[in-house]
C-alpha cells in the first residue's frame, strides 16, 4: 500500500513541478517528490556493486546539463542512488537509501516520458472520440444527473443553467492517471526483476501489470462520474446571484491525488509480483559470463545509447535546407488590420499608430527584400518570391487565389499565415481557406492563463525547432490555437497552464468575457505549427498582436518573426527523416534488449546509455540546426538602442500594456522607435552590441566585469545615456558613470524650467538631480541637471530628470494623442535622441 501510495505522489508531481495547470509551485513539489520516492523504500533490493553501476554514473552526469527541470531530478535522483551503491559505507540504510533512489528516479524518468506524449497528443485536440463523450453522458445519467450529450460536451441540467462540460481527454484520463499507470508498470518491472527467477519473471510480470491496467480502466469512468458531480454539486452549492466559478477543481493537482486513491487500493490488492514468483536470496545472477556474453554486453550498451539517439533525432530534426535568396512579399490587399505602410513617426500618435506593422516590417527590411502586394493573388506575381506572409486578412481569397499560393508552397515557396484569436473580422475563417489546403486549420478560440489570465510565458525546450532557436522566453499576447488535423508537421510551440474560450459573436471583436466556463478546454495547445508541403513549407502562428508597433519589439518578438522567415526562406529537406531513423532506432533497441537479456543489473547501465544518447542527439541537434540556420545578416543599415537588463531591474511593458505610473518608462521605450531607431532589451555581454545602450533608474549592483566592459564599448565608439532622479532612491548610477567622470548629487534637488540647447522644446521640471562632471547642456535654476562626456570614440550622457519622461508624465498610455504641453515633452525625447546618436551634443 505505502510504495503505491508513493507512487500516486509521484504522478501528482508533475502538475506541481511543470506550468501544465497551475505555474510550478517549487516548494511543494520537492516536498510531495521526496515523500513519494522514500514511500518506494524497500520496492527493490541492493544492486550488485559492479563496474556497470560506476559506468551507469559517469554516463548520467552529462544527462543533468541538458535536462531542465523538473525532468532533471530523475536522473540526478538515479546518479546519486548508484553512488551510495558504490561507498564502502559499512551500514543497511546506505543501500537502502541508494536502491529507492534508483527506483524513484526510473518511475519519474518513466512519467516525464508519458507527461511530454499526453502534452503533445492533447494540444493536437482535447476531444474524445465517438462514442466515449456518449459513455460519460451514461455514467452521469447513472448518477441521477439530468444529462445529455451534445457534440463534444456533456450537457449537465441545473436549475440554473444548462451546463456543456467539455467531454475531454483530461476529464476521463487525466495527466496524473497516465502517470500512474506507467509509473506503476515500471514498478512492477523492477519489482518482478528483483524477486522473480527469470523464467518465471515474464508471467508474474504480465500478470501484474494486466491487473494494474484493468484496475486503472476501471477507475476512470468512476473517476470521471465523481467529477461530474462534484461540478454540478457546487453549481447547487453556489448562491444564485454569486459568480459561478466552479472549474478550478479540475486544475486541481491536490483533487487530482485524492482521486488517485481508487487505483491505489485496487493495484495494491490486485496488481501484485505474486503466484508462483518467489523472493529471491539475492540479485538476479548475471548468465552467459563466457567470452563470447562479456563482449555482447557493451554492444548492447553501445546499441541502446545509438537506439535512443536515433529516436531522438527523429523527434527533434527538422532539417533546414539551402537558404534561398531572402525575397518576401506581404499580401496588404486582403487586410485592412495590421497595415505596414503609414509610418511610425513623430507626427503620428493614438491607438492605430501603436497598432499596425510597420516597424515589424522596416526590421525585416534590414534582413530581406521586402514588398507589399497590392493586388489580387496570381502565379505570376507568386514565383518571383521566396516567402509570402499572410496576415490576418480581412476579406477572403479566391479560389483561384488559393490554388496559385497552394501551387507557390508546392514548387518550395515558403508561407507563413498569421492569426488571430476567435476568427475576429473572419481572419480565421480567411485563413482556414488556405490552411486547410494544407491539412491545418486555425481554432476559433481565445487562450488565456489558468493562473493569471493575461500571462502565457512560454520558454524554450532544450532542443529547440530552428524556428525558435534564438528566442528568450516569450510572452504571448493572446492567441488562438492550432488545430493540426491531417498535416504531418510538426508542433514548434506548445503551451500549456492554458484554458480557451470559444468566440462570443454578440461583441464587436468576438472577444469573449473572461471567466471559467464548463466548455472550455484546458492544458495545452499548439500556438506555432509547422508543416511542408511538396517542395514548400507552411508556418502557421497564432498571435498576430505581438507585432504590432506596441509590441514587437519586446524580448523574443523580433527574433521569432526573424526565425520563422528564415525557416521559410530554406529548400530541401523535403523527405521526413522520421521516416528511416524510426525503424532503424527500433532495431538497435531490440538489438540492445535482445544483447542483454540475462544482465541482471545490467538494466541501470542501458538506461543510463539510452540516456547519454538522447544527449548527444539533443546537443548534435541544436549545433546542427545553429549551423544550418543561423541568424540572417543584416544587408541595410539600422540603428539598435539597447535597454538595459543588467543594472536596471524597473519593469517595462508586457504584450504592450503600459500602467502609467511614475517609476515606469515604456512610452520612452516605445518612442525611440519612431525615430527610425530599433529597440532590444538586453542584459550583459548582449547590450554591448547595439549602437546606444540606455539606462532606466540604474538600481542593481554594478560589478566590475560589467563596468570593464561598458567602458570598452564606449571607448570604441558606443553610446551610452542614463536616466536618474531623486525617485531613484536606490541608484547605482554614480557606480556605472565614475570611469566617466560624471556624477548625480544626491540630495539637490532642482524644479523649474529647464534651459536646453536653441531649437530644443521648452518644458518644465518637477524634480531632478545636480550633474556634476562632463559638458552640461542642460540647466535648471542655473545649476546642471544633464552632461555629456566623451570617452574615446563614444559618449556617456546623464540626465538627473527622468521622471519628467516617466510613463504618468508622458500620457499615461501609449495610446494618447497629445496636446502642446505634452508634444514638447515628446520633442525633447527627440531631439535628446537625435542628438546622441547623431553625436551633435553641444
Amino acid at each position: 500500500m505505502i510504495r503505491w501510495i508513493g507512487l500516486a505522489l509521484l504522478s501528482v508531481s508533475w502538475l506541481l513541478g511543470l506550468s501544465y495547470y497551475h505555474l510550478a509551485n517549487w516548494p511543494a513539489w520537492l516536498i510531495v517528490v521526496f515523500a513519494g520516492s522514500a514511500m518506494l523504500g524497500g520496492a527493490v533490493r541492493r544492486f550488485t556493486a559492479g563496474w556497470a553501476v560506476a559506468i551507469a554514473i559517469v554516463l548520467l552526469l552529462p544527462v543533468l546539463s541538458l535536462m531542465p527541470w523538473p525532468y532533471r531530478l530523475a536522473p540526478l535522483l538515479m546518479a546519486a542512488g548508484l553512488v551510495l551503491q558504490l561507498l564502502p559505507i559499512p551500514r543497511r540504510w546506505p543501500k537502502l537509501a541508494g536502491s529507492t533512489s534508483v527506483v524513484a528516479g526510473t518511475v519519474l524518468l518513466a512519467q516525464s516520458l508519458a507527461v511530454l506524449a499526453y502534452t503533445h497528443l492533447t494540444a493536437r485536440s482535447h476531444e474524445l472520440p465517438w462514442p466515449l463523450p456518449h459513455c460519460l453522458g451514461l455514467i452521469a445519467t447513472l448518477l441521477g444527473i439530468e444529462a445529455s450529450v451534445d457534440g463534444s460536451c456533456v450537457a449537465l441540467w441545473s436549475m440554473r443553467q444548462t451546463h456543456l462540460l467539455g467531454a475531454t481527454w483530461e476529464l476521463l484520463l487525466d495527466p496524473p492517471s497516465v502517470c500512474f499507470l506507467v509509473g506503476g508498470v515500471v514498478l512492477l518491472a523492477l519489482q518482478s526483476w528483483a524477486e522473480v527467477p527469470c523464467g518465471e519473471r515474464r508471467t508474474a510480470f504480465l500478470r501484474a501489470v494486466r491487473a494494474l491496467v484493468l484496475s486503472v480502466s476501471l477507475w476512470l469512468p468512476v473517476r470521471a462520474g465523481g467529477l461530474m458531480a462534484l461540478y454540478l454539486h457546487r453549481v447547487l452549492r453556489t448562491d444564485y446571484d454569486a459568480p459561478l466559478n466552479v472549474m478550478n477543481q479540475f486544475w486541481s493537482p491536490w483533487l487530482h491525488f485524492v482521486l488517485l486513491a481508487g487505483p491505489v487500493l485496487l493495484a495494491w490488492r490486485f496488481a501484485r509480483i505474486s503466484g508462483s514468483a518467489r523472493r529471491l536470496p539475492q540479485v538476479a545472477a548475471n548468465r552467459d559470463d563466457t567470452a563470447t556474453g562479456r563482449w555482447r554486453r557493451p554492444v548492447g550498451v553501445v546499441l541502446a545509447g545509438l537506439a535512443v539517439a536515433l529516436l531522438s533525432v527523429a523527434v527533434y530534426w527538422d532539417p533546414v535546407g539551402v537558404r534561398q535568396g531572402g525575397r518576401v512579399l506581404v499580401d496588404e490587399h486582403h487586410t485592412t488590420w495590421e497595415p505596414t505602410e503609414k509610418p511610425y513617426d513623430t507626427a503620428w500618435y493614438g491607438s492605430d499608430s501603436g497598432y499596425n506593422y510597420f516597424c515589424i516590417y522596416d526590421y525585416c527590411s534590414r534582413f530581406y527584400e521586402m514588398s507589399r502586394l497590392k493586388s489580387a493573388v496570381t502565379p505570376a506575381i507568386l514565383k518571383d518570391w521566396d516567402v509570402f506572409v499572410v496576415k490576418v486578412p480581412t476579406s477572403p481569397y479566391t479560389q483561384s487565389e488559393i490554388d496559385a499560393i497552394r501551387d507557390f508552397v508546392r514548387r518550395g515557396g515558403g508561407l507563413l499565415l498569421i492569426g488571430e484569436h476567435t476568427d475576429v473580422f473572419h481572419t480565421g475563417t480567411n485563413l482556414n481557406d488556405i490552411a486547410s489546403v494544407f491539412g491545418f486549420t486555425y481554432r476559433f478560440d481565445c487562450l488565456f492563463g489558468v493562473d493569471k489570465v493575461f500571462d502565457e510565458l512560454y520558454f524554450l525546450p532544450p532542443v529547440p525547432h530552428p524556428i525558435i532557436q534564438h528566442l528568450p522566453p516569450f510572452d504571448f499576447a493572446v492567441s488562438c490555437s492550432i488545430v493540426p488535423g491531417s498535416s504531418s508537421g510538426r508542433a514548434v510551440i506548445v503551451g500549456t497552464g492554458l484554458k480557451n474560450l470559444p468566440a462570443d459573436y454578440h461583441a464587436s471583436n468576438f472577444y469573449p468575457q473572461v471567466e471559467d466556463r464548463p466548455d472550455m478546454r484546458y492544458g495545452a495547445f499548439i500556438q506555432l505549427w509547422a508543416t511542408r508541403y511538396g517542395a514548400g513549407r507552411v508556418v502557421a502562428f497564432t498571435d498576430s498582436t505581438v507585432f504590432s508597433n506596441f509590441s514587437t519589439f519586446e524580448p523574443g518578438k523580433a527574433e521569432l518573426m526573424l526565425g520563422m522567415l528564415e525557416w521559410l526562406n530554406h529548400r530541401g529537406g523535403a523527405i521526413n527523416p522520421r521516416y528511416w531513423l524510426v525503424p532503424l532506432g527500433l532495431v538497435c533497441l531490440l538489438g540492445a534488449l535482445l544483447l542483454a537479456r540475462g544482465w541482471g543489473d545490467g538494466w541501470v547501465l542501458l538506461l543510463a546509455a539510452g540516456l547519454l544518447g538522447w544527449t548527444v542527439a539533443g546537443y548534435g541537434v541544436r549545433a546542427a540546426n545553429r549551423r544550418a540556420m543561423p541568424l540572417p545578416k543584416q544587408v541595410r543599415p539600422m540603428t539598435l538602442v539597447v535597454i538595459d537588463r543588467t543594472v536596471c531591474d524597473v519593469p517595462l511593458p508586457k504584450s504592450g500594456f503600459i500602467e502609467g505610473r511614475n517609476d515606469r518608462f515604456g512610452i520612452f521605450e516605445r518612442w525611440i522607435l519612431r525615430l527610425g531607431y530599433f529597440t532590444s532589451r538586453r542584459s550583459g555581454e548582449e547590450e554591448m552590441k547595439g549602437d546606444m545602450i540606455v539606462f532606466f533608474h540604474p538600481d542593481l549592483a554594478v560589478n566590475d566585469e560589467f563596468r570593464n566592459r561598458l567602458v570598452r564599448y564606449v571607448a570604441e565608439g558606443g553610446k551610452v545615456l542614463v536616466l536618474d532622479s531623486p525617485e531613484n532612491a536606490s541608484s547605482t548610477a554614480n557606480s556605472l558613470l565614475w570611469p566617466f567622470g560624471l556624477t548625480a548629487r544626491r540630495g539637490t534637488d532642482q524644479r523649474g524650467a529647464l534651459a536646453v540647447p536653441a531649437g530644443w522644446a521648452q518644458v518644465n521640471v518637477d524634480s531632478s538631480l545636480e550633474v556634476a562632471g562632463g559638458r552640461p547642456f542642460a540647466y535648471i535654476n542655473g545649476k546642471p541637471v544633464a552632461a555629456t562626456v566623451r570617452y574615446g570614440k563614444g559618449t556617456v550622457t546623464l540626465l538627473g530628470f527622468a521622471t519628467r519622461f516617466a510613463d504618468g508624465n508622458m500620457g499615461v498610455t501609449g495610446d494618447v494623442v497629445p496636446n502642446a504641453d505634452l508634444l514638447r515633452v515628446y520633442n525633447l525625447e527627440f531631439s535628446l535622441l537625435r542628438a546622441i546618436v547623431e553625436d551633435r551634443l553641444p
